[in-house]
């Protein structure tokens, strides 16, 4: 196990960045590298293993239903009605907000949500721009819907992790 906090952040936001960059890029097709890149940080970072099992069983799919939602509402296309590919992108989100994001609990709510709505705009964006995802709409409302959204999604899911806290092993 490790236990360098200066490590335990690299390797998760490595991981994280691997995992986005390929779900992002080959989508579907690199389902196993994903599921792959995800057991390989729990075992490497298997510091609070039951926490974060159990909050990537709930969280992971509390964010794909999220943009699933969105899909079914015509906000944007994804080419696939299950993307399992965004489901491990959410689960390495997940994870990172136990580590590499882990900054982002000590911020006031309203920095949170700043941080939300500008990332998560971004991010979205960046996957559009790199053909994940097609918006239905003008680019401009997609992303200040995706920033509204995201500035009370990425508290609430901050928020949420607490809930988490007390299985740990």
């Amino acid at each position: 196990m490790i236990k360098q906090p200066l490590l335990i952040t690299l390797i998760d936001l490595t991981i994280f960045q691997a995992i986005w960059w390929l779900g992002v890029l080959v989508g579907q097709a690199a389902l196993l590298s994903l599921v792959l890149l995800l057991c390989l940080h729990l075992v490497l970072i298997n510091q609070h293993l039951q926490r974060d099992l159990l909050a990537l069983l709930v969280l992971a799919p509390l964010g794909w239903m999220l943009d699933l939602s969105l899909q079914a509402w015509g906000f944007w296309s994804l080419q696939t009605a299950l993307p399992f590919w965004l489901l491990m992108i959410w689960a390495g989100f997940i994870l990172s907000l136990f580590y590499s994001l882990a900054w982002l609990a000590k911020l006031p709510i309203f920095i949170q949500s700043l941080i939300g709505g500008i990332g998560g705009a971004l991010s979205y964006l960046a996957g559009f721009k790199l053909g994940a995802i097609s918006f239905i709409y003008p680019v401009f409302n997609t992303s200040l819907g995706l920033f509204f959204i995201w500035a009370l999604f990425l508290p609430l899911l901050i928020l949420g992790l607490d809930l988490f806290e007390s299985s740990d092993d």
